[in-house]
């Protein structure tokens, strides 16, 4: 079994930054940085602490998830070889940490990257239920809204409870192509909203 060294290395600017898209790499790359990328393709085992974050877009306004450095302008790369000089010539590499002048390259703990990683697996897990609750809570917006549109063109009934389902097939033979055509999409999208949750019983407007 291989004993992990592990050295810090200083990143060029912009390369800390998200690689583009490559379908041909595992799941486990798909957000990789520029610097990540390089030195893998070169054969080095790299670790950037890091963290995501969901943004909105300036143009669209759609949600976009990033993923931002811990350490901007520094990461750690596993050189249990010391080949050294092999890493200084990987794009975006600028040198090695240094603990004093006239030192070599600066050998840091595996407790420290132990550390590192236990802190961006914790970070990561946050992201994510933050990111599950905000879905959440638009899914369930969107079925409100949906729902308030069924109430608008589907047929007022004297009962207090009912399906909306079952009123919308009801009433789809007296609606418009126009309506019906509506009506179908908003069900069907409910549906996929909602899978296992009962859209029946619904509380009908006044």
């Amino acid at each position: 079994m291989k004993r992990s060294r592990w050295y810090a290395i200083r990143v060029a600017p912009g390369y800390q930054r998200m690689a583009a898209a490559d379908d041909r790499l595992p799941e486990s790359r798909r957000m990789e940085s520029i610097i990540e990328r390089n030195c893998r393709k070169d054969g080095f085992d790299i670790f950037m602490p890091s963290f995501y974050a969901e943004l909105k877009h300036h143009r669209t306004n759609k949600i976009i998830q990033k993923r931002f450095p811990f350490l901007v302008g520094y990461a750690f790369v596993d050189l249990p070889r010391l080949n050294f000089e092999e890493l200084r010539r990987v794009d975006g590499v600028v040198c090695f940490l240094r603990g004093s002048i006239g030192h070599g390259p600066l050998e840091f703990p595996n407790g420290i990257i132990e550390a590192l990683y236990f802190a961006e697996h914790e970070r990561r897990q946050t992201f994510l239920y933050e990111q599950y609750c905000r879905k959440e809570n638009e899914r369930r917006g969107r079925v409100e809204h949906l729902r308030g549109q069924l109430r608008k063109i589907l047929p007022k009934g004297r009962k207090a409870r009912a399906s909306m389902v079952e009123q919308a097939e009801r009433a789809i033979d007296s609606l418009s192509p126009q309506i019906k055509e509506r009506v179908q999409n908003i069900i069907s999208e409910l549906n996929a909203l909602t899978s296992d949750v009962d859209v029946e019983n619904l509380q009908e407007a006044v």
